[in-house]
């Protein structure tokens, strides 16, 4: 991509440039590869709404399912490790995992 950006370097990213690809649009074009920098952005801090998967998916010629598949796990990764860095977070997993291990 023209952008060195580690948002660029994202499985999600990397899928909606090769489904951009095949649903014929420029790559090449700085326009496409920022509306996949933000598409991506969103997808992984904030998930997508159902109308943009909708129209998405409209617009690469895919399913929502196959829009949301491509994004969510990545996005709950990110989440889980943002959550595991915060120290007061890690020691609350830490303890939760205890009580779990303790019932």
């Amino acid at each position: 991509m023209y952008f060195d950006d580690e948002l660029s370097e994202s499985r999600f990213a990397r899928w909606l440039l090769h489904h951009s690809r095949l649903a014929g649009y420029d790559t090449t074009a700085a326009q496409t590869q920022m509306t996949i920098l933000l598409l991506t952005a969103i997808a992984l801090s904030d998930g997508l709404d159902a109308t943009m998967t909708t129209r998405l998916a409209q617009a690469l010629g895919v399913t929502p399912e196959q829009v949301t598949t491509a994004y969510v796990g990545e996005m709950r990764q990110a989440v889980l490790t943002q959550l595991r860095s915060h120290p007061d977070l890690r020691a609350l997993d830490a303890h939760l995992d205890q009580l779990a291990r303790n019932r």
